[in-house]
């Protein structure tokens, strides 16, 4: 081996030497990725307030927007997931006031979503289009998990 070739692999094998310890440290500071996930069903507190249960991981300054929302026969209903589907809604109850623990760690909370912002209707037994976002205000939504749960 040419003694220019010996010199590039001694300082490849060290540079990789110096290198490799570093990066399990390096992974282990790493932000983990956000994340949401709704969890069991939306449970009705009264007429217009309904608490919805997540599991989420965040870090920096983020803010949560919650909503549910109805039609008139609280089934199922696909127009719901689209926008502007307030329209249809026979009842929507929401919140962006919700405090969020955005240390890196995984929480379960409850959120409650009412009417106080904006919202109409009763909200009854059946199925609810239920959102839950995770929003940068610059950035906009980061994580959010949308599906139809049940609202007892």
């Amino acid at each position: 081996m040419s003694p220019v070739r010996k010199t590039l692999v001694a300082a490849c094998l060290a540079l990789t030497a110096a290198v490799a310890p570093a990066a399990p440290a390096l992974a282990a500071t790493a932000p983990k990725p956000t994340f949401v996930e709704l969890i069991g069903v939306v449970r009705k507190l009264d007429a217009s307030t309904a608490e919805v249960q997540a599991r989420y991981r965040c870090t920096g300054d983020l803010h949560v927007w919650v909503s549910v929302k109805q039609v008139a026969d609280r089934t199922a209903d696909p127009r719901l997931t689209q926008e502007g589907s307030s329209q249809i809604a026979a009842a929507w109850s929401q919140t962006h006031a919700a405090d969020l623990d955005c240390d890196g760690r995984v929480h379960v909370d409850r959120f409650v979503v009412d009417q106080s912002e904006q919202g109409f209707g009763r909200l009854e037994r059946g199925q609810a289009w239920t959102q839950f976002c995770l929003v940068d205000l610059e950035v906009g939504v980061v994580a959010s998990e949308n599906e139809f749960k049940k609202l007892l």
